[in-house]
């Protein structure tokens, strides 16, 4: 059995959670043929080696004491950079710490590859065990490494590296890719279209099969509205929430029996529970915190309606393809969506999706409405959804990784 080695800036703590890194690689397809050993930043309280998902998980650490490692995790590596003295000081020591104990890896588990995910550190990370130790590299890209990069000095430069030191480069979009080629000189740029492979995240369709038990979801959760909207992902400006409440005040004085239910945490949470208090919506808007991956599927299944009101940050950073859009497809929702580039290549508008402008509360509030009113084309819209998602299945998603870490194996 080959062995491989996954780079990632962030993995679950426990066995009750799990997001899209830790849900391709516990697939039981690759399973069968790899082992894997999943190397990621240590959290503060976490166990250092451990097993789960069959997985083996090394937690490296890269700052002393512990409790103040602010690099990964939280908000995210851009967010912490943006946000944390701290992020900023570890900025340096990371990938070192990181190409340390991967290189320790490589030798002493004898590994046959490496899959990085996202460009920096740990594509750059990749790329340099793929330099000093022939190793084969497959580098997954995912949202805004290419802005992240490009506040670098030489950024291009290390974009190029990372793309000659890789085998493969793996994109959960097309315009991640064209962007990523686009930093690049034209006859380089020709060469490793080559290397590109377009490949988005998955989602386990079974988890979200429970439309039958939707009333009696809803009874265990306290909700009491016919209609229920949600929202779900990191509370961090990028995802746009904020334009979503602010919406959402429209559409209760013209609907009153609706709920907002917004599930995530993040560092902007404080400021959108003020902003629902200040628009006069705690009746109408629950806040749910963190909820664990074990649970996530009974909120798409109460839902009517999934919002993904994505945009364009302050510091030009945007999703690449967000896992819940495929989520809500495999839930049969309508979706309303703001037009991003990753989400308009899997939203055909008033097909299996209503696409609006970024930040505008009033398109979102003119969506909403129209499909809270409208049960024929919500209907639609739904089934379209959930036929769209069938390619997003994690079966299919992990027989194309599967089939490049075979490739670069056995070469």
């Amino acid at each position: 059995m080959k062995k491989g080695l996954i780079l990632t800036s962030t993995f679950p703590i426990n066995c009750t959670t799990s997001d899209f890194i830790s849900q391709l690689y516990s697939n039981k397809l690759i399973q069968e043929k790899v082992e894997l050993f999943v190397l990621a930043p240590h959290r503060y309280k976490s166990p250092f080696n451990e097993e789960f998902y069959g997985i083996h998980v090394c937690r490296f650490p890269y700052f002393y004491p512990l409790r103040l490692q602010k690099f990964a995790y939280g908000g995210g590596v851009p967010y912490n950079l943006k946000y944390s003295f701290f992020a900023k000081l570890q900025a340096p020591i990371f990938p070192l710490c990181e190409l340390i104990y991967a290189i320790s890896i490589i030798k002493n588990r004898k590994i046959n590859f490496i899959n990085s995910h996202w460009l920096v550190p740990q594509g750059l990370v990749g790329a340099l065990c793929n330099k000093l130790l022939g190793i084969p590299h497959i580098a997954s890209i995912h949202s805004s490494e290419v802005t992240l990069l490009s506040k670098l000095p030489m950024s291009n430069k290390i974009i190029q590296f990372i793309l000659a030191n890789s085998d493969y480069v793996v994109s959960v979009s097309s315009h991640r890719a064209d962007e990523l080629l686009s930093r690049t000189p034209n006859e380089f740029a020709n060469k490793a279209k080559d290397k590109i492979h377009i490949v988005p995240m998955g989602v386990d369709f079974s988890r979200f099969s429970g439309a039958k038990d939707k009333e009696s979801i809803k009874l265990k959760h306290g909700l009491k509205s016919k209609f229920t909207v949600l929202f779900v992902g990191r509370l961090v400006e990028v995802k746009g929430c904020e334009y979503l409440i602010q919406s959402f005040r429209t559409v209760v004085d013209s609907f009153k029996d609706v709920q907002l239910i917004i599930v995530g945490h993040g560092p902007l949470e404080e400021r959108l529970k003020i902003k629902v208090k200040d628009l006069g919506l705690e009746e109408h808007v629950i806040f749910t915190g963190f909820v664990e991956n074990i649970y996530i599927h009974e909120y798409y299944i109460m839902a009517d309606i999934v919002v993904i009101p994505s945009i364009v940050d302050s510091s030009g950073f945007q999703e690449g393809f967000p896992v819940v859009l495929i989520e809500s497809f495999a839930a049969g929702k309508a979706v309303i969506s703001t037009k991003t580039k990753g989400i308009m290549e899997a939203i055909q508008d008033r097909y299996n999706g209503i696409l609006v402008d970024q930040k505008d509360a009033d398109k979102i509030s003119d969506a909403l409405l129209e499909l809270l009113r409208d049960e024929v084309l919500r209907e639609r819209i739904s089934a379209n959804a959930l036929e769209s998602g069938k390619k997003y299945d994690w079966d299919i998603i992990a027989n194309e990784y599967l089939r490049l870490f075979e490739v670069v194996s056995f070469d």
